[in-house]
Formats: structure tokens, C-alpha cells, sequence
């Protein structure tokens, strides 16, 4: 048997060609002021999106075929998860604040707070319907009141040949199932996130594993129902799919530790963020956390202080946090993370060529030059 291997960005070039066609098709059914915020934020003002985007869509496929099914089955959960994974972006903007993500200007910032929550709800709206039918060119539902349904744009045969004539072995109702306790994580962790903001005092260790939980709860849950629903679609068995899920989950934590030593010491022409982008908002993040827990004074102080932080501050509060051990420790912490998620995929028992892609996906997302 000859096995056939890509490289890490001709399988992301290939998710996109396969996913983005059905996703426009779903994005097209949202009515018009929910459609240009989602044509925002999934950044199609700015020509085709870039490889780093398929990330999530190219996991699903290829865990799909790992199990030995046919990852064109699997599109219309790649479409419910990257949805999915835009309503949290657009709620994560919100809440933090942020003006800009990526290099482009966030949705709240360009249409206002409300529209922007309600255009995110229209996508969180949207991800179940696909997730439901599995039919992300479903036409959509006429408003109430109007005798002739709004005009919609054509959707090619070759998509609708994609993903309405191949819905595969995944039913509806497992993958809503699974798109739900996606959403309870999510929502469980910014719970979590909002009361660590409020937090002053306490066990230190205490909120260190609260925040560990909430980023695994955040990052941890999305990649894991992206590659779980993947093994659904192709048909895999349950240990197969748990082991798949983990393997998200562990490669998601992993991410979160790699974004947020970005979020501090990362290049801002990589990054699309000024340096110290986490410290300049005081965000609670991994590093911040893991510093504060081992003592860092000084980083307290300055986070601590009302007025705003200028560039002797920052420079301050991060010379502390690497002080600390915590950069390092969170250097660590994501390599272990990385390894723990490719010991479940090893025992998923997937297809050779199927993990080396994942392994090539998994090391490109947890990159970490800060």
C-alpha cells in the first residue's frame, strides 16, 4: 500500500477548499445586517481567508478520515464548529474590549456592542441548524408576514454535492448533542473567568486551577468537539472518538498556553496585537496567573494600580512574570500538553497517514517563538 502524505499547508489549503464554500453557503441564509457582521469577522472584506483559519475545519477532516470514513462527510460539522467558534470570538471581543484582532478591526468596534451580540447569536443559531440537518445550503426559512422569501444567492452544485448529498454515518441529533456541551464549556468558562477577575484574595493554588480550568474549558472544548464530531462523521467507534476529543482538548490547552505567552511577548507584526497586549488590559492570563501565584510582588503592584500602565510599567510587570519562572513554566506546560495530546492520538489507533497530518497540525498550532 502506498501512503500518500501532504504537508501541513497543502492539508489546510485543502480543508479551506472544502469547507469555505459550504460556510459561505450558511452564512448567506443569515439576514442581512447578521450577514455583513459575519462576513467581518470572518474576515471575507479582506479576499480569501488565510491557512491559519482552516486550522479547526482541517482537524475535523482529517480525524474523520483517521477513523477511516470520508471527510467530505464530514463538512457540515466543520461549518457548525467554525460558526460556533465565531459567536465566542465576537462575545470574547466584547467582553475584553478589544479593537482589533488579527489585524483587522473587531465586530462590536464597527457595528456597536448590540448588533454585534445579536449578529453572534445568529451564528450560534445557525451552527445548530447545520448541525441538525447537516445541510449547510438549506434554504432559508421565510420571515413571518412575507409572501415571497428573500432573494438568496446561488449556492454552486459542487458544494451542495459536498454537503446536502453526503450527509454520511453522523446523525443530527448526536452532533447537536455534542455542539451543546461545547457551548455549556464555553459558557461554564467565562463564568469562571468573570469570577477570577473579581478575585482579590484567596488560595493561591486555588486560582491557578481555576484558571487552568477555564482555558480548558474555552480553548480545550472547541478543539475537542471539532475533532470528535470529525470521528463521528467518518464513522469511528466510541474509544476512537474519546481519544480523538482528548486529543483536541489537550491540543487546545496547549494553544491557549502558546497564544498567551504571545499575547505578552509576541511580535506584533505576527500577532496583529502591540506588545504587552495582555499586560496593557490586565488580562488574568496563563503566564499572568502562574506569576502571581509564585510571588511576583512587583507584577501585583503594577496590575494593581488604577491609572493607566505605561511602557515602563509593562516592561516592569513582564520582567516579573519571567522572574518568576512562569514564562518558562509555561513554555513547559505546553510542550507537556503537546506530548499528552499525541499520546491520545496514538491510542485512537488512526490511519499512518492521517497522524502525521495531525501531528503536522497539532505542532504548527502550538508554536510558540515569544
Amino acid at each position: 500500500m502506498v501512503i500518500v502524505l501532504r504537508n501541513v499547508d497543502d492539508v489546510l489549503a485543502w480543508a479551506g477548499r472544502l469547507v469555505d464554500p459550504a460556510l459561505r453557503a450558511a452564512v448567506t441564509r443569515l439576514p442581512e445586517p447578521s450577514r455583513q457582521i459575519a462576513d467581518l469577522q470572518l474576515g471575507w472584506a479582506d479576499g480569501p481567508r488565510s491557512c491559519a483559519a482552516h486550522e479547526r475545519s482541517a482537524l475535523t477532516l482529517v480525524c474523520a478520515g483517521a477513523v477511516g470514513g470520508d471527510p467530505h462527510d464530514a463538512v457540515p460539522a466543520a461549518v457548525a464548529v467554525e460558526l460556533l467558534h465565531h459567536w465566542a470570538e465576537i462575545r470574547r471581543d466584547l467582553r475584553a474590549g478589544d479593537l482589533t484582532r488579527k489585524h483587522r478591526p473587531t465586530a462590536w468596534s464597527v457595528f456597536g456592542a448590540q448588533p454585534a451580540t445579536l449578529g453572534a447569536e445568529a451564528l450560534l443559531a445557525l451552527a445548530f441548524d447545520v448541525a441538525a440537518t447537516g445541510d449547510p445550503t438549506r434554504p432559508a426559512v421565510p420571515p413571518v408576514g412575507r409572501t415571497t422569501p428573500e432573494p438568496v444567492r446561488p449556492v454552486s452544485g459542487a458544494v451542495r454535492q459536498a454537503t446536502c448529498e453526503r450527509t454520511g454515518p453522523i446523525t443530527g441529533g448526536t452532533t447537536v448533542r455534542v455542539l451543546g456541551d461545547t457551548v455549556q464549556q464555553l459558557l461554564h468558562g467565562d463564568h469562571t473567568t468573570l469570577v477570577l477577575g473579581d478575585r482579590t484574595t484567596g488560595d493561591r493554588g486555588d486560582l491557578l486551577r481555576e484558571c487552568l480550568g477555564a482555558a480548558e474549558r474555552h480553548a480545550g472544548a472547541l478543539l475537542g468537539s471539532a475533532c470528535a464530531l470529525g470521528a463521528l462523521a467518518g464513522g469511528g467507534d466510541r474509544a476512537q472518538v474519546e481519544q480523538l476529543r482528548l486529543f483536541g482538548v489537550r491540543l487546545g490547552l496547549a494553544v491557549q498556553f502558546a497564544d498567551d505567552l504571545l499575547g505578552i511577548w509576541g511580535d506584533p507584526a505576527q500577532t496583529g496585537r502591540p506588545r504587552y497586549a495582555d499586560l496593557r488590559r490586565r488580562r488574568r492570563s496563563l503566564p499572568v496567573t502562574a506569576a502571581l501565584v509564585a510571588g511576583a510582588d512587583e507584577l501585583a503592584e503594577v496590575l494593581g494600580r488604577e491609572d493607566r500602565l505605561g511602557d515602563t510599567d509593562l516592561e516592569r510587570a513582564a520582567k516579573s512574570i519571567e522572574q518568576s519562572g512562569a514564562r518558562a513554566w509555561c513554555r513547559q506546560q505546553a510542550d507537556d500538553l503537546l506530548a499528552q495530546a499525541l499520546l491520545a492520538l496514538d491510542l485512537a489507533i488512526p490511519s499512518p497517514a492521517a497522524v502525521a497530518e495531525l501531528v503536522a497540525l497539532a505542532r504548527r498550532a502550538t508554536r510558540h517563538s515569544a
